[in-house]
């Protein structure tokens, strides 16, 4: 008689340590690309805007923020008449037309990382 006994030693402590550092790794490259894709489309003068994301936001946290006292104010009128000359592309709501534009390649950034890491 054939024996159909089998044992797996499964270790979930190695495997949960590995997706969480592949997924961090994702949740950084998929930050540091939305600002970089967002900023695209910031309101510039001085780039004061755009520094102020470097600064303030959390990549690989998840949380990007314009920290200036004006950002939220162009941020929700892109109805405003924005000067093209340093940024021909500057408009509001820069985030969300970032988004329109490269969600699916943001997407797919996020699962090439976490598989490259896994």
């Amino acid at each position: 008689m054939l024996n159909t006994n089998v044992n797996i030693d499964f270790n979930s402590s190695a495997v949960t340590r590995k997706v969480n550092r592949a997924t961090k790794k994702a949740q950084y490259v998929f930050d540091d690309q939305v600002l970089k894709d967002s900023n695209f489309f910031i309101p510039a003068d001085q780039w004061i805007l755009r520094d102020s994301s470097l600064r303030a936001s959390d990549i690989g946290g998840g949380q990007l923020t314009w920290d200036t006292p004006y950002a939220r104010r162009l941020y929700y009128n892109p109805q405003f008449n924005f000067d093209k000359d340093k940024n021909p592309s500057a408009g509001g709501l820069w985030f969300e037309f970032a988004k329109s534009i490269y969600y699916d390649d943001w997407v797919r950034l996020a699962n090439d990382e976490v598989n490259k890491n896994l």
